[in-house]
């Protein structure tokens, strides 16, 4: 019995990583800026007080830890992360997946730079 709970109990914890660590096949880094804003929406999940000091045009601002719960007021289009790290990206795109939403691509942004290819100017 005690092996059987340490195993489910192993299974959790090596779960729980996955989702939070494992990077999404598939789904690749591009620039916020030369996204094509006709066919996607762009969902910026940065927490609001890093959100608002670098704004980002049209784009609909909810922070990842509401993102389950105020996924509705996202439209019923393709749509394409803006996030502040791999961590918060990762979480954001899983969510937005297990509410039915296409992902076209995310952007990493900080105060230093895009996707670490695209420097901020």
């Amino acid at each position: 019995m005690h092996l059987i709970l340490c195993s489910l109990l192993l299974l959790f914890i090596v779960w729980e990583l996955y989702k939070r660590y494992f990077p999404i096949i598939g789904i690749h880094c591009k620039d916020v800026l030369k996204v094509d804003l006709t066919n996607i929406e762009v969902i910026d999940v940065r927490d609001y007080n890093i959100s608002y000091k670098e704004v980002i045009e049209s784009s609909i601002n909810i922070p990842v830890a509401y993102l389950a719960r105020y996924g509705y007021e996202i439209p019923d289009k393709k749509v394409h992360g803006v996030a502040s790290s791999r961590l918060e990206k990762n979480v954001a795109i899983r969510i937005l997946r297990r509410k039915g939403f296409r992902v076209s691509g995310y952007s990493i942004i900080d105060s230093r730079k895009f996707c670490r290819k695209y420097a901020v100017t």
